[in-house]
């Protein structure tokens, strides 16, 4: 699960303890334009800069920052995939033509395509399906947790691969088809450049997947180029070099894209950028659906907000429709319901909150917030979380409810476990989810385990009904899990943000390069330019 935390934050992902979260480097756009010519980047060349810190290794089995998925979803490719440009969460065909999945939910069978190879020549067998299987677990990187209930994987032939898993696991075909899913690598170029440590030196620098893009350079945390590889099997890319620009300067990136010196920025494009450009000649603007759902977290040692009947009253006064249409605008969509959209039907997981106008003079008027000063916490690279909290506190503040919004440094924000008592008493905060099943945010959100739980609360029992959820296809059986949840009144999901692209005109295909499950993220063989 990813976090908007650090701008359109190095999407933090559910996880393992010690998985370092990337240091913020701010880095100057470079004057690569200069070496263009014609229209931005020439017609040829797409060119565009991310406006987020990214320095983990775009290694597959490495990267679980959402920054990185430009990289590894244009270089990688796994058994499915969600579909491009939908609106839905929905399963589709990847280098797996098909499958099937046994009745007692324990066996997966899938059929591979024909006529693919890796980036090195090799031709994909179903060698590799076991290969990645086995080195996801080796690494044991963010994202290994999504086939860890692998028990064995046998290939009966060579274009047939049978993943077998210890216990049913409902949202495992989730899992395979999330950005951060399985994704296939060739086993001879795992084999030769091993090391001692399965590839990550090497991959850190090159790839090895079956993408329409293969990583021709990479200087880490600065720039990536990829180039479309010839021998791609699927729909051929466009543009012959994507060169990728990483950058923490969004007004810089902004005018570099009004001059034509770039083609896109993706990240960190607050409400009153995107707007400004409503009319522009030289730049076009679009957004996209996106699962990416801000919330509002509560401190389980908050002393203004101790019982679970204290923390509704807070929510019941947060007037969610117009703090978002004031600091969001159309970026952001208010929401009733807990879970991402689209994950469960409205009658499961309603939060049952009303505003109600008086709530917040009335607890500034009463013990135990009455005197205190509410701390509002947000990740100080988030350009939404910044917007959010600042709108928040100012409407507190005008209730007679004292408050301030407190940055917080990137990699901080996931620290507040180790202090609760000097932790602010409430966090605002966007999360993307790994896969479009709700086991992927209930268990990541809602458990102190999962890694996005920022304040460590806990509700009794969660873990078992999760458990249980898993067990059966029927979405339904969350219910119990989303009234646990709400009945804490430790988090409050108030919104669902919108993916937002900046290009220069004429670039096509935008909406087919987007997909459902990612932020800030394109598939660069959908575009093209008129």
């Amino acid at each position: 699960m990813r976090s908007r935390a650090t701008t359109a934050v190095p999407s933090v992902k559910p996880v393992k303890a010690g998985l370092a979260v990337a240091v913020a480097t701010v880095l100057t756009l470079t004057g690569c334009s200069a070496a263009r010519t014609g229209t931005a980047a020439g017609t040829d060349v797409f060119t565009a800069t991310i406006v987020q810190t990214y320095t983990t290794p775009p290694d597959p089995d490495v990267n679980y920052d959402g920054p990185g998925l430009n990289i590894v979803q244009n270089a990688y490719e796994g058994l499915v995939k969600y579909q491009d440009g939908s609106a839905k969460a929905k399963i589709v065909p990847s280098l797996a033509s098909s499958w099937k999945v046994s009745k007692d939910g324990l066996t997966y069978t899938f059929t591979l395509r024909k006529g693919v190879t890796f980036h090195d020549g090799t031709a994909l067998t179903s060698a590799a399906v076991a290969a990645a299987v086995a080195r996801r677990a080796s690494v044991d990187g963010g994202p290994a947790y999504m086939t860890a209930d692998v028990k064995k994987v046998t290939t009966p032939d060579a274009r047939t691969a049978v993943l077998t898993l210890s216990a049913p696991n409902s949202a495992f075909l989730d899992y395979l088809a999330s950005p951060f899913g399985l994704k296939l690598i060739s086993p001879s170029a795992l084999t030769k450049h091993a090391g001692g440590d399965h590839a990550q030196t090497w991959l850190a620098t090159h790839d090895a997947g079956t993408g329409p893009y293969e990583l021709t350079s990479a200087k880490t945390g600065s720039s990536y180029e990829l180039t479309a590889y010839g021998d791609y099997w699927g729909q051929k890319p466009k543009f012959a070099t994507v060169d990728l620009e990483i950058s923490q300067n969004a007004s810089a990136a902004q005018l570099e894209l009004e001059r034509g010196g770039i083609d896109a920025v993706l990240g960190n494009v607050n409400k009153s950028a995107f707007e400004s450009y409503a009319g522009s000649k030289t730049v076009t603007t679009s957004t996209f659906p996106n699962m990416t759902t801000q919330m509002i977290y509560v401190n389980p040692e908050s002393k203004a907000f101790r019982t679970a009947a204290q923390r509704q009253r807070l929510f019941t006064g947060i007037d969610t429709k117009s703090i978002l249409s004031s600091a969001m605008g159309s970026l952001e969509k208010p929401t009733d319901q807990l879970f991402p959209q689209g994950m469960l039907g409205a009658s499961v997981d309603d939060q049952g909150i009303t505003y109600d106008d008086t709530a917040l003079a009335a607890i500034a008027k009463s013990a135990p917030a009455k005197g205190r000063t509410v701390r509002v916490g947000y990740a100080a690279s988030s350009a939404d979380g910044k917007a959010v909290a600042e709108e928040l506190v100012s409407r507190m503040n005008s209730a007679g409810l004292k408050a301030q919004a407190v940055a917080y440094a990137a990699g901080t924000i996931y620290k507040l476990t180790d202090n609760l008592g000097s932790a602010p008493d409430l966090a605002v905060f966007g999360v993307f989810p790994d896969a479009g099943h709700p086991d992927s945010w209930g268990r990541i959100i809602y458990t102190p385990k999962g890694g996005l739980d920022l304040f460590g609360a806990e509700v009794d029992g969660l873990s078992a009904k999760l458990d249980k959820a898993l067990t059966t296809t029927d979405l339904s059986a969350y219910g119990p899990v989303a009234r646990s949840v709400i009945a804490s009144r430790y988090w409050y999901s108030i919104g669902s943000l919108n993916t937002t692209l900046l290009t220069v005109p004429g670039i096509t295909g935008v909406r087919q390069a987007q997909n459902l499950l990612e932020y800030d993220v394109l598939h660069f063989a959908a575009l093209g330019r008129s």
